[in-house]
């Protein structure tokens, strides 16, 4: 026993002796020397210090802690270690270099420099393993983010919580360089996680069709309606296969759900109109008809079609569903026809703007040609039997219907001014008798 103190000490002297060397070469070089580089040295360590942090609070964003637990953990205690030997001297920077341990020849800074290279070897680690994992199970990760975007957990919390353990064991198995068991392990969580997925998606959008769908049976709308309730069964049960087979397809998915929600509305209503015919007496049943066929007058009418409660209900209702066809197409013809009436009115405008235009140049002309005759007409005419100038002649030649139209009202002006001699035949014939016996 005193042979182990004995070498246990003299070992221990041994270092101190290596330590105490150290401390003499270091303190044989100049005051200031020593002093700028111990400064450099501490300023350096406290910013890979401060790095070191940053890339733990940075490393939470990507989960790196749940990827590789047990490399962060060691890069937590190395930084860990980084910060108390730092703390020695952070305040005095004279115990840098002292001795960081009774038994280590390393001095206090010295050792918190290892230790931050110690924690960057343990966070490449772990960069490295997050990088395997989402590599090697890429398929199962995809699940993971599409059952995180519609919120699996909260519907089914359970076994959301069970998919994360297994997919975790699988990154486990890579990060214990066992990549080909989790390769292995990866087909059936991806099965269960497609299961997870369809069922919330199914929940979230069939929910209310599979609610209204219990209480129809629950009001025995099998009873009064088993056909039209059989066809709503049928529409929800083609929505939950389409979910099954495209779980990702939300319009498509949403569409179907209406439709299954609207056909169970629909065998509801029917279920009830059925109730009632059932629990009506015979003596009502008359009544009951008639406020069908009204309404279906009342449509009639409206839709400017006849009185047709001379035929049939169900024929009735045949030739509405004809009439409102016709209707239609009618208006589409009409619009199409309007169009090609818009274009013809638009040319035939076109074209009388310029026969307008020729009219009124046509219209200065004889407007300047009467003007024309009435300067050369003498002021005091002598009766007698007016004798059409050469002038007049012009005036009255044969023209064209348009211009005959419009010379009519000087021809009617010249017969105005000649009819006091043609009413007086007894004094035309006095002038012509004088004129002889001359």
């Amino acid at each position: 026993m005193k042979k182990e103190f004995k070498v246990t000490v003299l070992s221990a002297a041994i270092i101190l002796a290596g330590c105490a060397s150290d401390s003499d070469s270091t303190a044989s070089l100049p005051l200031e020397t020593n002093y700028s580089e111990t400064a450099i040295q501490t300023e350096t360590l406290a910013q890979s210090i401060d790095s070191a942090k940053q890339k733990l609070n940075d490393s939470q964003n990507i989960e790196l802690a749940w990827f590789a637990t047990a490399s962060v953990k060691d890069a937590q205690s190395a930084l860990k270690e980084a910060k108390e030997y730092y703390s020695v001297f952070e305040t005095d920077p004279s115990k840098a270099n002292d001795s960081s341990g009774f038994f280590s020849s390393k001095t206090n800074i010295q050792a918190a420099e290892d230790a931050i290279v110690k924690f960057n070897l343990h966070i490449t680690k772990a960069m490295k393993i997050r990088e395997q994992s989402l590599s090697l199970l890429d398929e199962a990760f995809s699940f993971r983010a599409q059952l995180d975007e519609i919120d699996a957990e909260s519907y089914y919390p359970k076994t959301a919580a069970q998919l994360e353990n297994e997919l975790k064991r699988l990154v486990d198995y890579v990060a214990t360089e066992k990549p080909d068991r989790a390769t292995k392990g990866q087909p059936a969580l991806v099965t269960k996680q497609r299961a997870l997925e369809v069922k919330t998606v199914t929940n979230i959008y069939l929910s209310p069709a599979e609610n209204e769908f219990a209480r129809l049976k629950n009001t025995n709308v099998k009873l009064h309606a088993p056909e039209t309730l059989a066809a709503a069964a049928a529409s929800l049960t083609a929505a939950k296969a389409f979910i099954a087979s495209e779980p990702r397809a939300t319009i498509k998915i949403q569409d179907k759900a209406d439709e299954a929600m609207f056909s169970l509305k629909h065998a509801g209503n029917i279920g009830d109109v059925v109730k009632k015919l059932k629990a009506m007496p015979e003596s009502s049943y008359e009544r009951h008809v008639l406020s069908f066929e009204k309404m279906l007058l009342n449509i009639s009418l409206a839709l400017g079609a006849k009185d047709m409660r001379d035929l049939p209900i169900g024929t009735h209702g045949k030739n509405l569903v004809a009439h409102i066809k016709q209707q239609q197409l009618n208006e589409t013809n009409s619009g199409q026809a309007d169009q090609q009436l818009i274009a013809k009115l638009k040319q035939e405008v076109e074209t009388l703007t310029l026969e307008v235009e020729k009219v009124v140049s046509l219209e200065a002309t004889i407007a300047q040609l009467n003007a024309q005759q009435l300067a050369a007409e003498p002021n005091n005419t002598v009766p007698g039997i007016p004798v059409k100038t050469t002038e007049e002649k012009v005036v009255i030649a044969p023209a064209t219907d348009v211009e005959a139209a419009t010379s009519q009202p000087v021809q009617e002006k010249r017969s105005t001014t000649t009819e006091p001699v043609l009413s007086n035949p007894e004094s035309v014939q006095a002038e012509s008798a004088s004129a002889t016996a001359s």
